[in-house]
């Protein structure tokens, strides 16, 4: 017999008193798997539900996942598994699950078996229901409840075409207490529709047949209740699903369309007020046209955190205090004299998704010793106790960080904005009122990280880019081609069977010598915003990190008192956002032999895209690279000449080498 390490949930049990449940707020968990063809409308189902015993309420949907960076597209023609965010192991699904049982009162509802049946027996929590069968888990999710039972049946969609409408109607199945299904299981609306009025959602064109369907339809349902939200959730089916309680929670209404950048150009009048939106990108143009309209991105995944309930009960905890100024002044001044180059990397792990890249960057900092930064975003230090971010605090005697890596607060706070492209007096209040709330996170002003990074703050100027791509890294030659809308390949690819012709080269041996133009390979960065460091200044920053003058000597930018400027001087120009990054190695060993051969003093600055190498489907592949990378820089480059500091030090000493005359120095306009 083989061994079962999993305990099957195989009854309901009654609900248990516990000694501190009065002490922690109560929580009914919803377990589904993610193939199951009624999760998101149960989902939104048990929300109401939760909400009327008064409890708060989280969804978990178990499914294979690879654990990568999905950086958009049209969802069906991805792997699901792409989709589905965080690995169970490397996203310490198991360890934050364990968080939630210890912070909250937990209750169970289990559509079909789950990954953590044997952790929800052994906690000896309530199990409310169990069953793979939709009419079966109704029956006993409201056994045990004081709600009345629903008496209208709301059936969504046809339960075909290549997307799923059913997260978008999770408001209209909430606000109007509805039994809810989807569309296509005809043996689930026979057992549930005796006694119980049927409606209909959707019915007729399959979602994602037409570039405008699933908008159409998005939209319209976010106008119906728009008195009940406050918020969007700009996401592709998989990740809205996922993120339907915390959308129900903080009254988002989720949409979707194909591109998702159309959507936010029809939503300019709502946007007008929504200092943030959370989602997922489909196009990194959905960044710019949210920018324009003067709106941070927060991004997130499914899985990624695993349970966002968690930050809803934070545990007292210590700040991330900066530590104390090292160097001093005057060794600054005796390194310029000297014409040494410092050296620095900002790792760029901001969004809530991006928390679980801390686990494995934080196992490679500690083990290179290099002195670093990570730029986040105000919303990832609600996750201060419950993730490595908490390290930063940490002596490194106990195992910490503090003293080797400091935080910096990075964009709009809220979330990623292309600075330059966003209206200035709503950057500047976004970034104001984020900094607030940060501080009061924190303890108090004085606990806010010092210094700041930006997305994109210099302005995007045209440039000529040609039809062949040169590459040193590996030596390559490529023919680039500019990728058809997206909206031109919903038709073709919704029902398609056969690859068009540009399919079958790109998957062929010929696909390695293509390379597709990205959204922002025709572009530039301009020189530095003075209304943007104006922002940065007045939010209470003493530094800060910018993108513009990428690809110049060391240079300072100028015009606002008492904030330091520096510019990076390593990485390459990568067309998509964060735009200037570290690809490898050779990167920085470049960066080292130019500016040791200048014999000047400076700096060697980069910004790594931390998803790409420290996701749990990345860091296995990727990890051991950038460890290499990180102890290269931490040993002192090639040369054994580069002082590594971290980025305040860095932006301290560029101001002293400014002041002295030693390096170039660009005002701001």
């Amino acid at each position: 017999m083989a061994f079962q390490a999993v305990t099957a949930l195989s009854a309901v049990t009654s609900q248990r008193e516990r000694a501190d449940s009065k002490q922690r707020p109560r929580l009914l968990i919803l377990f589904a798997q993610a193939d199951h063809p009624h999760r998101d409308a149960v989902c939104a189902t048990v929300a109401w539900i939760a909400a009327a015993e008064g409890q708060l309420f989280e969804c978990y949907y178990d499914g294979r996942a690879s654990g990568v960076h999905y950086g958009g597209g049209l969802p069906w023609r991805a792997d699901p598994a792409d989709l589905r965010g965080g690995t169970f192991i490397g996203g310490r699904h198991q360890e934050q699950f364990a968080l939630v049982l210890d912070r909250f009162d937990c209750q169970a509802a289990s559509l079909g078996p789950t990954v953590f049946s044997s952790a929800i027996v052994d906690a000896g929590i309530p199990i409310r229901a169990v069953s793979w069968n939709v009419a079966e888990f109704y029956d006993q999710i409201f056994e045990a409840s004081g709600v009345e039972r629903p008496n209208t049946l709301l059936v969504i969609g046809e339960g075909d075409g290549p997307m799923s409408l059913v997260p978008y109607a999770c408001h209209e199945i909430v606000q109007r207490r509805v039994l809810a299904i989807a569309g296509g299981d005809d043996d689930a609306l026979a057992a549930l529709r005796t006694g119980r009025e049927v409606e209909r959602l959707w019915t007729g064109e399959p979602a994602g047949q037409s570039a405008s369907s699933v908008a159409e339809h998005s939209l319209a349902m976010a106008a119906r209740w728009r008195q009940n939200t406050g918020g969007y959730l700009l996401a592709d089916p998989e990740a809205a699903g996922r993120w339907i309680p915390a959308a129900i929670r903080n009254g988002w209404a989720p949409v979707f369309g194909i591109p998702q950048s159309e959507v936010v150009s029809q939503l300019s009048k709502e946007l007008e007020n929504v200092p943030v939106v959370w989602g997922r990108q489909q196009d990194d143009s959905d960044f710019l046209a949210l920018s324009k309209a003067g709106v941070a991105f927060q991004l997130i995944d499914p899985g990624r955190p695993p349970f966002p309930i968690v930050k809803e009960a934070p545990r007292p905890r210590a700040g991330v205090v900066e530590a104390p100024l090292e160097p001093s002044d005057d060794e600054l001044l005796r390194w310029a004299t000297e014409r040494r180059v410092v050296s620095s990397i900002v790792f760029w792990t901001g969004m809530v998704r991006e928390l679980e890249c801390l686990y494995a960057l934080v196992e490679i900092l500690g083990a290179s010793r290099l002195k670093a930064g990570v730029a986040l975003t105000v919303q990832a230090f609600d996750y201060l106790d419950s993730t490595p971010l908490g390290l930063l605090g940490v002596a490194p005697e106990q195992g910490g960080l503090s003293g080797q890596v400091e935080a910096l607060v990075a964009s709009a706070g809220l979330g990623g904005m292309i600075e330059s492209a966003a209206p200035p007096h709503r950057f500047a209040a976004t970034l104001a009122s984020s900094v607030a709330s940060l501080a009061t996170r924190l303890g108090g002003a004085d606990q806010v990280p010092k210094g700041w990074w930006g997305v994109m703050d210099a302005p995007l100027l045209p440039r000529k880019l040609g039809r062949l791509k040169l590459e040193t890294s590996p030596v390559s030659v490529k023919l680039r081609y500019r990728r058809r809308p997206q909206s031109a390949q919903v038709g073709a690819s919704a029902g398609a069977t056969r690859k068009d012709l540009r399919s079958a080269i790109r998957e062929s041996p010929l696909g390695k010598l293509f390379d597709p133009i990205r959204p922002f390979d025709e572009a530039r960065p301009g020189g530095p915003v003075l209304s943007i460091l104006q922002a940065v200044r007045a939010a209470g920053f003493e530094y800060a990190v910018t993108k513009s003058e990428f690809g110049s000597p060391p240079t300072v930018a100028t015009g606002v008192a008492g904030l330091n400027v520096l510019n990076y001087t390593a990485g390459r120009w990568d067309g998509w956002t964060p735009f200037e990054t570290i690809n490898d190695l050779e990167d920085l060993k470049r960066a080292e032999r130019r500016l040791l051969g200048s014999r000047q003093p400076g700096w060697l600055l980069g910004s790594i895209d931390s998803c790409l190498w420290t996701f749990s489907g990345h860091v296995l592949e990727r990890g051991h690279e950038l460890l290499a990378i990180c102890r290269w820089m931490a040993g002192g480059g090639s040369s054994g000449e580069i002082l590594n500091v971290r980025p305040r030090t860095a932006a301290r000493y560029a101001r002293i080498l400014a002041d002295s005359g030693l390096v170039r120095t660009v005002n701001a306009e």
